[in-house]
C-alpha cells in the first residue's frame, strides 16, 4: 500500500478490504476492486490515472512502445500532428484528458469538424480507442515509399507473428476518403486501403463511413483474431484494370492471411483470421463511383490454413458488381439475415481451389436476395450458391435454409455434404 501511495501521491486511498492483487512494480501495477472490476494502470513518467474500470482482457496488455510509433511527415497541420502525439502517448500507456473507455482503452479523440490530411499512415497502438466522430480523414501521402493504407495498427517488429501485436483496439466514426485530396490536387491517386489491422486481436471498428477506395479494400483484417466490424457505411470502389475480369478481388471488407506477398507488417507466417463478426453494415455505390465487387470475402489460401468462426449477418448490400457476399476458404461460417438488392450475384461461398483445405460447417440462412443486377451481356450470377473445386478441399456440414433468392447453385457438389437437403 505504501508503494501505491508513492506512485499516486498522498491523496491515494483504498479500503484495505477491497485490495486483492499484489503490486508487481511501479511500471506494472495491478489492483483488483472487489470481484468485478480488474484494473491495470499503465504508469509512465508524469502520467496521471484517468478513467474507470478496465477489463481483465485489457489487463493482459502490458507491452509499451517505449517511444513514438507514428511517422511525422512534413506538411501536416498542427491538428494532425497533435493526433499523432496523442496516439504515441497511448502507445506508451499515457492517457489524456479523455481518459479510458469501459474496456480500459485509452481514448484518443480526433478533432470533430476538421479535415485531417494524412501524409503517411496513422498508426493506432494497442489498448487504444480512436474516436473519430464527426472528423474527416483524407490521404495525401508524401512519398511513393509510404505503405498504402491510411490506418495501420502498431506491429512492434518484423518478427511479430500470429496475433502478437498489441490488441484491444477500437476505432469509431469519421468520414474516410483515400482519393479526395488527390483529386483536389489534380494528381493521380495511388491504390490504397483505408483501415488495415495486422497480427493483432480484439478489434472493433464501428460507425466508420468510407468512400471511393481505389483498387484495394476499405477494411482489411489480416491475421486478426476476435474482431467486429459493425454499422459501417462502405461506399464506392474503383476497379483495378488487371482485375476487371476478377471482380471478387473487390472486397470492401477483406479477410486475409499473413502471406509472403500481402503482409503489411510483422512476420509472413500465414496466420489466418478467426472469430470475425461483420454485422449491420451498409455497402453501396457512392455519388461518384460504382459499388464494390462484394461486401466481404477473401482471395488468398495456402494448404492447411483456413479462416474460421466468421459471422456475416444483418448487412444491407446493394449494387455490388459481383457477388454481394463471397467468403473464400472459410469454415465455421454463418451468413445470416442479410438483405441483398440489385447486386450481380447474391451469396456465394467458395472453398480453396488448391491445396489440402477441407472446410466444415457453412450456414447460409434467412438471407433475402434479389432482384439481381445483369451485367453488360444481360447475365446474372446465382442468388445463393457454393463452390468446391477439388477433392482435397471439400465442404462438409452445409446448411442452406430459409433464404429467399431467385436461384441456387452447388458447383462441385460431389465434394459437398449437407446437414439437410439444401434449397434448390
Amino acid at each position: 500500500m505504501a508503494r501505491l501511495r508513492r506512485a499516486f501521491g498522498r491523496g491515494f486511498r483504498m479500503p484495505l478490504g477491497e485490495f486483492r492483487a499484489p503490486v508487481k512494480g511501479i511500471g506494472d501495477i495491478v489492483v483488483e476492486c472487489g470481484r468485478r472490476d480488474a484494473v491495470r494502470l499503465g504508469i509512465a513518467a508524469g502520467a496521471a490515472l484517468l478513467g474507470g474500470g478496465i477489463t481483465r482482457e485489457a489487463a493482459a496488455v502490458t507491452r509499451r512502445a517505449a517511444g513514438p510509433v507514428n511517422p511525422y511527415p512534413a506538411g501536416e497541420d498542427g491538428t494532425v500532428v497533435a493526433l499523432r502525439h496523442a496516439l504515441d502517448d497511448a502507445a506508451n500507456g499515457i492517457a489524456g484528458l479523455a481518459g479510458r473507455d469501459e474496456q480500459g482503452r485509452i481514448i484518443v479523440r480526433a478533432r470533430a469538424g476538421h479535415r485531417h490530411v494524412l501524409r503517411a499512415n496513422l498508426i493506432v497502438p494497442g489498448n487504444t480507442h480512436l474516436d473519430a466522430t464527426d472528423a474527416r480523414f483524407v490521404a495525401d501521402f508524401v512519398s511513393s515509399g509510404t505503405s498504402r493504407t491510411m490506418v495501420l495498427n502498431h506491429v512492434p517488429s518484423a518478427t511479430t507473428g500470429g496475433y502478437g501485436a498489441p490488441g484491444n483496439i477500437r476505432i469509431t466514426g469519421g468520414s474516410w476518403d483515400p482519393i479526395w485530396q488527390y483529386v483536389q490536387n489534380g494528381a493521380t491517386a495511388p491504390a490504397m486501403n483505408v483501415i488495415t489491422m495486422q497480427h493483432t486481436s480484439r478489434v472493433e471498428l464501428a460507425g466508420l463511413t468510407i468512400y471511393n477506395v481505389k483498387w484495394w479494400h476499405a477494411i482489411e483484417l489480416n491475421a486478426v483474431r476476435d474482431a467486429t466490424v459493425r454499422g459501417c457505411g462502405l461506399y464506392g470502389w474503383i476497379v483495378p484494370p488487371e482485375y476487371a475480369d476478377k471482380l471478387w478481388h473487390g472486397e470492401a471488407i477483406q479477410l486475409d492471411l499473413a502471406g509472403s506477398t500481402n503482409t503489411w507488417a510483422g512476420a509472413r507466417d500465414n496466420t489466418p483470421c478467426a472469430d470475425i463478426r461483420i454485422l449491420g453494415n451498409t455497402c453501396d455505390k457512392s455519388g461518384s463511383q460504382d459499388a464494390w465487387g462484394t461486401l466481404a470475402g477473401s482471395h488468398t489460401a495456402v494448404p492447411g490454413v483456413r479462416h474460421a468462426r466468421v459471422r456475416i449477418e444483418e448487412n444491407v448490400v446493394t449494387n455490388t458488381i459481383w457477388d454481394a457476399i463471397t467468403p473464400f476458404n472459410t469454415e465455421a461460417l454463418s451468413i445470416r439475415s442479410n438483405q441483398i438488392t440489385g447486386c450481380h450475384g447474391g451469396v456465394y461461398v467458395r472453398a480453396a481451389n488448391s491445396g489440402v483445405n477441407p472446410l466444415t460447417t457453412v450456414e447460409i440462412t434467412g438471407n433475402t436476395v434479389g432482384p439481381l443486377r445483369p451485367n453488360s451481356a444481360g447475365k446474372v450470377r446465382w442468388g445463393v450458391g457454393l463452390a468446391a473445386y477439388t477433392q482435397d478441399a471439400p465442404i462438409g456440414d452445409i446448411l442452406v435454409s430459409g433464404n429467399t433468392a431467385p436461384s441456387y447453385a452447388y458447383n462441385g457438389r460431389q465434394w459437398m455434404s449437407f446437414r439437410q437437403p439444401p434449397q434448390s
